[in-house]
């Protein structure tokens, strides 16, 4: 019977391996996109093969990878607690246990593994589970419905939707996907923007894409089995331009969160194109070290190896691409103190909205939509009167409050913005309308900071409708700081660098906190698993005596550091260290003594989990000023020698 069965065991995996071979998913590919009606599709639907044949037309894996299922049973009481299932005692994937939708299971579909044999895998949690794993990938009816809802379409390993004109389009717009929760039982989304109507696309075409690719998408950088994407998504891009012979500069790229980083990436070989953000994730190493990606996105070396949205973004700053860009300075983890400082950009608009990241896009939906209308049928420009406006001081921030005339009243469901100019970009701050409609403020969230944002130079007001009406009227007089506030700084927003000698300004901002250094770094060994950070009274401070000199780790990097206005964030500043660094292992060494009290606080909460705090002794440090003497006079009695 061992033998029987050894032997069926033996067919079976023969089988699946023509099914799943580069013929049989090309063949269950055209089947799949045969009309309904068609006597095959109908003999499928028939035969309850239309599931078997959906998994071998799916996203293809080379021989040795699988995709699994993991289903976790009672799983509240690990609510918000992390857990990980391993493979021969290796991660293969990891989150934070969230509740799934109501009446289902919690399930992680396609986390890809190289193994099929069950027995290999475990759960790092005290929790019933079922790990199901095969070639082709996993779905739900609820995406399978969503999908037929949206027209979503496989084409080779890339899926999107198409939308508008296809047939003599004299533009392309382009979206991307956010993430959706990672427990949905719709796990790839698209950007659809509903509010978009087949009037609006006339004259334009609609890519959709979808991040369908591991667990919950990999920001479309790679395919589930680690592959390069871009590839395949530009020759969809380019051939759908050269097709329907578009001009480049009538191509929007448009995503939010996720889908903004992935529309930065895909934007690259396209310069004449406008780029619309929404709060993008700039450096995806440094979002990677949260619960809910630690153990999956953030150990996946061929996203956190890519070139990232932070570095494309700063070449395109360079370029003078036009960009539209919608943030808020509460969050720091998408932003990497970037945007918030970014000025004298050409072709650069920034809008910031109050309100955490997710808030963003909601809050400015009617600017967002309205520039995506300009962009399809053109700007309709109108003007009103601002009849009087007011600012005062409140500590180091402006807060300003507006008087329309009656025809601006009269606009319902705009966003208002104040405006003003950052050198060559243009610098817009949402406003909030007032019970009396007349009368448009800066809540309490929306106050303009003395320090950096550009208080003279706001000379106007601007509401954008959805419909793409654009308001404008001129300030009757400028804002005004209060007497006790310090001009605005020219502060840098220069990338952090790990190997510069010369010393080099670095700004860390987090809402309305921020912290100013100067540094310099120095590339030891790559082949090194640590990044050190020294921070030092004086960026000139030697700090050679206090190198590690352990066995079993070698430092790659060592970068000096000195605070300039107090030591606001350098926490956040160490995690960017490493995070650029690309160390496993992070040691902290605090030279200044007088700072060591605080800097035990602070930077004790630098979250990473490798990672070693050492504060320098006072025997060290005049150890240190005895050896630098001794060196002294050595090199002045020699000097009196020669």
């Amino acid at each position: 019977m061992k033998i029987v069965r050894g032997a069926r065991r033996q067919v079976s995996e023969l089988g699946k391996a023509a099914a799943y071979s580069e013929l049989g998913t090309s063949l269950a590919r055209r089947i799949m996109s045969l009309p309904s009606e068609h006597r095959v599709s109908k003999f499928v639907q028939t035969k309850g093969l239309d599931g078997s044949l959906r998994r071998i037309a799916s996203e293809s894996l080379p021989p040795g990878l699988f995709f699994a299922k993991l289903t976790i049973s009672n799983w509240e009481k690990h609510r918000g607690k992390q857990f990980r299932l391993l493979q021969d005692s290796e991660v293969a994937y990891g989150n934070e246990i969230e509740p799934p939708a109501r009446g289902f299971p919690l399930e992680y579909r396609n986390i890809v593994v190289t193994s099929n044999d069950v027995s290999r895998f475990s759960l790092d949690i005290d929790a019933p589970y079922e790990l199901k794993i095969g070639r082709g990938a996993f779905t739900t009816p609820q995406q399978l419905k969503y999908d037929h809802q949206y027209g979503v379409e496989q084409h080779g390993d890339v899926f999107y939707s198409l939308r508008g004109n296809s047939t003599n389009p004299k533009k392309l717009l382009i979206t991307f996907p956010g993430f959706g929760p990672s427990t949905s039982r719709i796990s790839y989304a698209v950007s659809y923007l509903k509010e978009v109507t087949k009037a609006d696309l006339k004259d334009t075409l609609m890519v959709c894409f979808q991040d369908r690719y591991l667990a919950a998408g990999s920001y479309m950088m790679v395919d589930s089995a680690g592959r390069s994407l871009y590839e395949r998504v530009w020759a969809v891009l380019e051939g759908l331009r050269s097709q329907y012979d578009v001009d480049e500069s009538q191509m929007l790229f448009f995503g939010a969160s996720k889908g903004g980083s992935i529309a930065i990436n895909y934007a690259k070989d396209f310069p004449q194109a406008t780029l619309l953000l929404a709060v993008p994730q700039m450096n995806l190493p440094y979002y990677f070290n949260k619960p809910f990606f630690r153990d999956n996105l953030f150990r996946n070396a061929s996203i956190c190896s890519a070139e990232q949205p932070e570095a494309l973004l700063r070449q395109y700053f360079s370029e003078g691409r036009k960009i539209h860009y919608f943030y808020t300075n509460s969050d720091e983890l998408s932003n990497h103190s970037l945007i918030e400082l970014a000025h004298d950009v050409p072709n650069l608009t920034k809008y910031r909205v109050d309100g955490g990241h997710s808030a963003v896009a909601r809050a400015a939906l009617p600017s967002m939509m309205g520039l995506i209308r300009t962009f399809l049928a053109g700007e309709k420009a109108k003007e009103f009167k601002c009849e009087n406006v007011r600012s005062y001081a409140r500590g180091d921030s402006v807060l300003a409050q507006a008087r329309v005339d009656s025809a601006a009243s009269r606009i319902v469901g705009a966003n208002w913005y104040l405006e003003g100019t950052l050198g060559r970009t243009k610098f817009l701050h949402l406003m909030t309308e007032h019970s009396y409609r007349f009368v448009k403020f800066t809540s309490d969230n929306q106050v303009l900071a003395a320090a950096y944002d550009p208080i003279e130079d706001i000379a106007g007001i601007t509401a954008w409708e959805t419909n793409g009406t654009r308001w404008s009227s001129t300030l009757p007089e400028p804002l005004v700081r209060g007497a006790r506030q310090s001009p605005r700084g020219n502060f840098d927003f220069h990338a952090l660098n790990v190997n510069s000698r010369q010393p080099r300004n670095y700004v860390a901002l987090d809402g309305d906190t921020f912290g100013r250094y100067r540094y310099r770094s120095l590339e030891l060994d790559t082949a090194g698993d640590t990044m050190e950070v020294h921070f030092v009274k004086d960026i000139a401070d030697d700090v050679d005596y206090m190198l590690e000199k352990t066995e079993g780790h070698q430092t790659s990097h060592v970068a000096i550091v000195e605070a300039l206005n107090g030591w606001a964030l350098v926490e956040l500043v160490a995690l960017r260290f490493v995070i650029a660094s690309k160390a496993t292992r992070l040691r902290i060494v605090v030279h200044d003594v007088n700072f060591r009290q605080e800097a035990l606080k602070l930077l004790s909460k630098v979250d990473w989990k490798d990672k070693h705090l050492v504060t320098v002794s006072p025997k060290q440090l005049e150890s240190r000023v005895a050896a630098g003497a001794a060196a002294r006079e050595k090199e002045a009695l020699l000097s009196d020698a020669r």
